[in-house]
């Protein structure tokens, strides 16, 4: 039985970027899980061939140092290093598709003032540029919202910072200690921010989510400014 024939015409292209990089970047996060599964086992199994070869029992001292490097390797540079730039990729991709889609609409819309003319951080700019210049929801979930301002502050003090807590302000600071005491997979240790898995994982279904209303809701718009045009409205 022959296979069904993809027919090209059918399919929307519109910013299928986005959507492709989000599925890479879900792909990136699971082989970083599973690295860091698989470095973790390895230096399980070195730290007990050192004990055995040194014959070492709970008793001496160079047992608990072993203990002691073990635990720093396992729960302080192991996610440190592997899951603090996936924290940098993705928000990479949401400030680029965030300012892909406002150029678009802003072009459309034949805007002279562009997203970069706005004063701020990128999430003050793209707040007001969205709201106030080309009139267009950039979120529908205020607290989502939070959440995603509040996952950019941690790639801000693992990117401008190296995750060290004491270089980052007074404001960040207090922001990474109250993610701390909520407890949803950001802690510290030897003054350093450290990321767990999970919170990676709801950091990038937020993320999808947040993308995908967006591209949704673009798409939406340009059909009606299409058909308004009398122009060929894209499948979808």
């Amino acid at each position: 039985m022959d296979s069904p024939t993809l027919d090209y015409r059918t399919l929307d292209f519109r910013l299928i970027e986005i959507e492709l990089e989000l599925f890479a970047l879900e792909d990136h996060l699971n082989l970083i899980e599973q690295q860091i599964r698989n470095k973790e086992a390895f230096e399980k199994i070195k730290s007990r061939q050192n004990i055995k070869k040194l014959n070492l029992t709970p008793e001496d001292p160079e047992w608990y140092a072993e203990q002691q490097e073990l635990d720093y390797i396992l729960e302080f540079l192991i996610p440190r290093f592997f899951r603090g730039p996936f924290l940098v990729s993705l928000y990479a991709v949401y400030e680029s598709a965030v300012i892909e889609i406002a150029k678009l609409i802003q072009k459309k819309r034949g805007t002279s003032i562009s997203i970069n003319d706005i004063k701020g951080d990128f999430f003050e700019r793209a707040n007001k540029y969205y709201k106030d210049v080309i009139d267009f929801p950039l979120y529908s979930d205020d607290e989502a919202w939070q959440r995603i301002k509040m996952f950019s502050v941690l790639r801000h003090a693992i990117a401008h910072a190296n995750g060290r807590i004491e270089m980052v302000n007074d404001k960040t600071k207090q922001s990474i200690a109250n993610l701390e005491k909520k407890k949803v997979g950001v802690s510290s240790m030897s003054g350093f921010v450290i990321i767990e898995e999970r919170f990676l994982k709801d950091t990038l279904g937020l993320i999808r989510e947040s993308l995908n209303n967006l591209v949704k809701q673009y798409k939406m718009w340009d059909n009606q400014q299409r058909a308004h045009a009398g122009k060929p409205v894209p499948p979808g």
